[in-house]
């Protein structure tokens, strides 16, 4: 009985120094992690809102080259 005592003794303080220690680490890591998770987010829609940006630009730009085309081709060649 007393080594079941001792042993039952031993595993709460292990149990104890784990939740004491290792814990609250987890639980800083989780913050980190939900912290990056939002900022690669953030970053991921700033990309997208460049990206669609750039796709706009180069619409109107191949509009205007197409207008351009269209207008040369009336124009009497010399």
């Amino acid at each position: 009985m007393n080594t079941m005592n001792a042993t039952k003794n031993a595993v709460e303080s292990f149990r104890e120094v784990v939740q004491d220690l290792l814990v609250p680490e987890l639980k800083s890591v989780k913050v980190a992690i939900d912290s990056l998770r939002t900022e690669m987010m953030l970053r991921d829609e700033k990309q997208t809102q460049a990206i669609r940006h750039l796709s706009e630009k180069l619409d109107f730009a191949i509009d205007i080259r197409e207008r351009l085309a269209s207008l040369e081709a009336r124009l009497p060649r010399q």
